[in-house]
Order: C-alpha cells, then sequence, then structure tokens
C-alpha cells in the first residue's frame, strides 16, 4: 500500500511541476506597400516573407501579479494593425485598457503628447510607448517587467 501511496504522490508531483508550454506557427505577409502582417496564412495581395513559432504559454512563475500592470492600447476601429497588437497581447494574458480615439479630441491630443503623433496603434506599458506593431519591443518590455533578472 505505502508503494503506491508513493507513486502516486511521485506522479502527482511531476504533473504539478510541468511547466505547459505551447505555440503557434505564424507567417509574416507583406503587402505591395510593405506592411507587415502576422497571420496564419497570408491573405491574397501579400506576400510570405517569414515563418516564426510564438509561444503562448502562460508564465506560471508567479512573480509579477499581471492585473497590475499598466498596458494601454490606443486604436481606431477597423484597425487591422490595433487588431494584431490586441491579439499578441491577450495571447500572452495581459490585461490591457483599449481606448478608441477615433471620436474623442481629447483623447487624440493624449496620444499625440505621448507619441509625438496622432497614429494608432500606440501601446503604452508602464512608462514605456511604443508606435505601431512592434512585437520585438512590445515582448521585450513585458518580458523585462514580467521575469526581470
Amino acid at each position: 500500500m505505502s508503494i503506491l501511496i508513493k507513486h502516486i504522490i511521485f506522479i502527482a508531483i511531476c504533473v504539478l511541476c510541468h511547466p505547459v508550454f505551447s505555440a503557434v506557427d505564424i507567417v509574416i505577409c507583406e503587402d505591395a506597400e510593405g506592411n507587415q502582417t502576422f497571420q496564419k496564412a497570408c491573405p491574397p495581395g501579400t506576400s510570405l516573407v517569414g515563418e516564426k513559432k510564438i509561444s503562448v504559454g502562460k508564465n506560471s512563475s508567479g512573480t509579477v501579479d499581471l492585473s497590475k500592470l499598466n498596458v494601454v492600447l490606443y486604436t481606431i476601429p477597423d484597425c487591422e494593425t490595433c487588431e494584431n497588437v490586441a491579439i499578441y497581447l491577450k495571447s500572452r494574458d495581459i490585461p490591457f485598457n483599449e481606448k478608441d480615439v477615433s471620436k474623442d479630441p481629447k483623447m487624440q491630443q493624449e496620444l499625440t503628447k505621448l507619441s509625438g503623433k496622432l497614429s494608432v496603434p500606440v501601446t503604452v506599458i508602464g512608462e514605456e510607448v511604443v508606435s505601431g506593431y512592434n512585437r520585438e519591443q512590445i515582448g521585450n518590455i513585458l518580458d523585462r517587467i514580467i521575469s526581470p533578472e
């Protein structure tokens, strides 16, 4: 009986300690104007630039309470690049406040003051401001905050 309990405890520890990692395969697509997007497959009118495997596993270290991150995404309706930023933040389980600046002059002034221009998307993470969809820069900022070393 005690051997069975030891095996059950061992299996339980292995299961609980085993980190869960998952990734998605994406392609980088570019249109005739040089705009790049991240998709599951390139839509018509775009060409394949590259392929990536993006980790979307949860950070289980528990070192940072993600709900306390101050992340704001400035957007407008029907902005595909804005959607891509939102999808990326959601894939990393990052809570964010989305602000639609399309019809609010005060919010447009706030955005211009932050980024130096009236252009979306703009992602604000704490004191860091990222204009456009710079996935690497956003990821680096989040990684620095989430797992400081």
